[in-house]
């Protein structure tokens, strides 16, 4: 009774796989094939950088003109394309405003994910409105390095 049982599972598994390769193997493979791990995660990230709020944090911040501005970081990578090892590198701006962190370190932001980091800026008095360019860096899960929106100019 056992040879039996073994014997048409036998049989079954063979009519599976005569269906499978009538169908086209290839389309069985491509399907069940997961994605390659080194294209998934050795790719740059998607980054994006939103202005979230802009605010003085504090009276002594005020008096000392350091502006607090929050930032949303999105990673919109589709894949695994996490970003390790992000950090604000420095920041150009107009009207004689400047970084007054000098960099931030973010850490991680993961594919499909935002972090809201706060940066600190020094406005000289009489200004009113500015233009800043934030830059970044990151690696990805291999240690490639990918520099946003490029490198920092030096000055």
């Amino acid at each position: 009774m056992k040879l039996k049982r073994k014997l048409g599972l036998v049989a079954a598994v063979a009519a599976l796989m005569t269906l499978a390769l009538s169908l086209g193997a290839s389309g069985i493979v491509s399907a069940s094939t997961p994605p390659d791990p080194v294209s998934c995660y050795c790719t740059q990230p998607l980054l994006s950088l939103t202005k979230a709020s802009v605010y003085w944090g504090s009276y002594s911040d005020y008096t000392s003109r350091a502006l607090s501005v929050n930032y949303d970081i999105s990673n919109n990578s589709a894949n695994y394309a996490n970003a390790h090892s992000l950090e604000i590198v420095g920041a150009t701006s107009t009207n004689g405003v400047t970084l007054l962190d000098n960099g931030r370190n973010v850490n991680m932001v993961p594919a499909g994910e935002c972090e809201l980091v706060t940066v600190k800026y020094t406005v000289p008095p009489g200004v009113g409105s500015y233009n800043t360019t934030v830059y970044a860096t990151t690696s990805d899960q291999c240690g490639n390095s990918y520099s946003y929106p490029g490198p920092m100019p030096t000055p």
